[in-house]
C-alpha cells in the first residue's frame, strides 16, 4: 500500500521520538550520581520489559523465535542496549551529557561504515564516502581541546560514548535480520536478553543500590524506562508503520540536537564552541550522506593491469 506523503503529524511524531531519545542522556547523567552504570542499564531495561511486554500480551503478537533469531538478539541485546547504555551511563558520570548526544551523532555513519564491509547492497558511494569523512573532521574539532592537553579522564569518557555509537552501528545491521517479527514482542525479547546479560554483570562488578534514593533519581531511572525505552518504542513503530524506514531515518538529524537543547534547558550546560561546531559538522555530514548519487558519477573502480 503507497504511504501519504508525510505530514504536519508525522514531523511532529518524528520531533516527539527525538525528544524522547535525547531525553535519556539528561536522564542517565541525573541517574548516575547516585546509581552505578550498569545498575541503572538494569533497571532502565527491567522498565521497559515490564511496559512492552504487556503492550505485546494485550495486542497478543507474541511470536515463537528460531535459534537464529535468538542469535540475533542477543547481538542486539548487547550492541543495542547493554553496552551502549552502560557505556553512556559511565561517560555521563563525568561529561556532559549534552556533549555525550552529540558524540552520538557519528553513528549513522558508522552504520554506513559497517554495512558497506558486510553487506552486498548497501556499499560506500561517493555521497556516503564524503559523509564519513565529514563526520570524522567533526570528531576531529569535538576531541581537538583534550588532545591539545593530553589524554585526560574526559577523553576516555568521550571515547567510551564513541564506542556506544559504533556499538548501535552493529545493533542496525543485526536488527534489519529480525524486522519480518511483530516489533513490539521483538524489543520485549531483546529487552529480557540483555536483563540475562546485565544480572550476573550486576552481581559481579557494581556496587549495591543505595537504600535511599533521591526523588530526582527516581525519576530519571523511571524516566529512562518508561521514557526513553518503552514510549519511545511505541512512537518509532508507528513512524514506521506510518512512514516507513526511509523517513524514520531523519531521526538520527535530531537526536543531538534535542539531547543539547534538554542539557541547555534543565541541566544549565553550555557547550563549547568546538562541541557546537561539531554538531554542525555532523549535521551536515549525514545530509551529505543521504545525497542519491547520480548514475553518471559512479564510485571509482579499481583498474586492473
Amino acid at each position: 500500500m503507497q504511504k501519504n506523503p508525510p505530514g504536519l503529524a508525522d514531523y511532529a511524531l518524528l520531533t516527539a521520538l527525538a525528544l524522547l531519545w535525547g531525553s535519556a542522556f539528561l536522564l542517565s547523567k541525573v541517574a548516575v550520581a547516585e546509581v552505578s552504570p550498569i545498575t541503572v542499564t538494569l533497571i532502565r531495561q527491567f522498565i521497559a520489559l515490564v511496559a512492552l511486554g504487556a503492550i505485546a500480551a494485550v495486542s497478543r503478537r507474541w511470536f515463537r523465535p528460531s535459534l537464529r533469531d535468538h542469535g540475533f538478539m542477543i547481538i542486539c541485546a548487547i550492541a543495542g542496549t547493554a553496552l551502549p547504555y552502560t557505556l553512556i551511563n559511565w561517560g555521563v558520570m563525568v561529561i556532559d551529557s549534552g556533549l555525550a548526544a552529540i558524540l552520538m551523532g557519528f553513528m549513522p555513519l558508522v552504520v554506513l561504515l559497517l554495512a558497506h564491509m558486510v553487506t552486498q547492497d548497501e556499499k560506500l558511494t561517493l555521497p556516503k564516502l564524503a559523509g564519513v569523512a565529514l563526520g570524522i573532521f567533526g570528531l576531529a574539532i569535538l576531541f581537538w581541546p583534550q588532545l591539545a592537553s593530553g589524554f585526560g579522564h574526559d577523553l576516555m569518557r568521550q571515547v567510551a560514548i564513541l564506542g556506544a555509537a559504533f556499538a548501535y552501528g552493529v545493533n542496525a545491521l543485526s536488527t534489519k535480520q529480525l524486522v519480518r517479527h511483530p516489533p513490539m514482542a521483538l524489543i520485549a525479547y531483546i529487552s529480557l536478553w540483555t536483563l540475562a546479560i546485565l544480572v550476573p554483570m550486576v552481581f559481579l562488578f557494581d556496587a549495591p543500590i543505595p537504600t535511599s534514593l533521591s526523588a530526582h533519581v527516581v525519576f530519571a531511572l523511571a524516566g529512562l524506562g518508561v521514557i526513553s525505552s518503552a514510549a519511545g518504542a511505541l512512537v518509532m513503530v508507528t513512524i514506521i508503520r506510518r512512514q516507513g524506514a526511509t523517513f524514520f531515518g531523519q531521526i538520527n538529524l535530531l537526536i543531538p540536537i534535542a539531547g543539547v537543547m534538554l542539557a541547555v534547558i534543565f541541566l544549565g550546560e553550555r557547550p563549547g564552541l568546538n562541541a557546537l561546531v561539531a554538531l554542525a559538522v555532523f549535521f551536515c555530514a549525514l545530509l551529505v550522506a543521504r545525497i542519491k548519487p547520480s548514475a553518471k558519477t559512479p564510485m571509482p573502480q579499481e583498474s586492473h593491469p
